[in-house]
């Protein structure tokens, strides 16, 4: 669908209500706060309220303050829910938000399922960012600097610092006219990525060093136990530092993070490097995002959960490289390049 039924629900509502998926990243605030920015602009009325916490590392972004995380049926007539593949990607919001009142659904993720009664989804899109710039064109809306910061921020995290193959010449022109605001990349990557303490580099060299390797290793992965999670709960970016780290390593095709949440869940997220589809592998467990990355919550121990992934991760391997279904696995030191 194209943005002409969510700019006519702009115009039919006086009042929103602005939410995105838990484990808050970029995209999601940035396109949180742009959106709010741009209703407010055409004279509406809107808030955005969370079922996560924002991490610090975005702390700079502007009206980031004003994110709430208490919610009310009342103070609104209409809800975005963005940068969400489903209606449960938004957490504890999504089970209380009225089912009388309208959904908006702003994402560009594949297999999004269109749950709301408005829809527009743009795989094609490198982020929900670029979206909401998009949403701010067509409504001739003017962007001012504090929008610009938040836009950039949301493509700038969403394609990996522009290394993911969803950027495109497209995105960097977006870019272009938003750094005409007079951002700085440098501040904002700064900001974002190089504001980790000597306790942070501890914690990511621990985890590092029990990295294991499977299929000739082609597959990196770690777990992680719920003492440790806890530690780096509120720091989403480490465990990217992680998985970039084990996704630079040559042979690597497929990176695994096995987040014990509890004694009955665990946090699953995927990376890889082209053809591998980990977006299908994460859908098969209730998950999703990109094929390049994604992410899923999986009921079980974390024994179990490892077993699981990594039989689906092998049989597409296996598929696409003809390696032996052989279940060998090495640890960190052991395994060759």
């Amino acid at each position: 669908m194209n943005p002409n039924q969510v700019i006519k629900a702009i115009k039919s509502y006086s009042t929103f209500l602005i939410t995105s998926h838990i484990s808050l990243e970029g995209d999601a605030l940035g396109s949180e706060l742009a959106l709010a920015s741009l209703l407010r602009k055409l004279g509406k009325t809107a808030y955005i309220v969370n079922s996560g916490k924002t991490p610090s590392n975005y702390s700079f972004l502007p009206g980031v303050k004003k994110i709430s995380r208490r919610f009310s049926n009342r103070a609104h007539q209409a809800v975005f829910i963005i940068d969400c593949s489903d209606r449960g990607r938004a957490g504890r919001i999504a089970g209380l938000i009225d089912a009388r009142k309208p959904v908006i659904n702003i994402d560009h993720h594949i297999g999004n399922k269109n749950f709301g009664k408005i829809n527009w989804v743009d795989p094609a899109a490198s982020s929900t960012g670029e979206m909401i710039y998009r949403l701010f064109r067509f409504t001739r809306t003017k962007l001012d600097k504090k929008d610009a910061l938040n836009i950039y921020t949301a493509i700038l995290t969403d394609t990996g610092s522009f290394r993911h193959p969803n950027t495109t010449s497209n995105t960097l022109y977006i870019c272009s006219r938003l750094l005409k605001f007079g951002i700085n990349p440098a501040e904002i990557y700064a900001r974002i990525y190089e504001n980790n303490s000597v306790r942070d580099a501890i914690y990511v060299a621990k985890i590092i060093s029990r990295l294991s390797f499977a299929a000739d290793n082609r597959i990196a992965w770690i777990k992680i136990k719920r003492p440790e999670f806890e530690e780096v709960k509120g720091k989403p970016e480490l465990l990217d530092k992680i998985l970039d780290f084990a996704k630079s390593i040559k042979i690597v095709k497929v990176v695994l993070i096995f987040c014990q949440v509890d004694k009955r869940f665990i946090k699953l997220n995927l990376r890889s490097k082209s053809p591998i589809d980990v977006q299908k592998i994460a859908s098969s467990f209730g998950g999703g995002g990109h094929r390049l990355a994604s992410g899923c919550t999986i009921k079980g121990s974390l024994k179990e959960a490892e077993q699981m992934v990594l039989r689906q991760v092998k049989r597409a391997l296996k598929t696409r490289y003809k390696i032996p279904a052989c279940h060998s696995k090495y640890k960190a030191g052991e395994a060759s390049d």
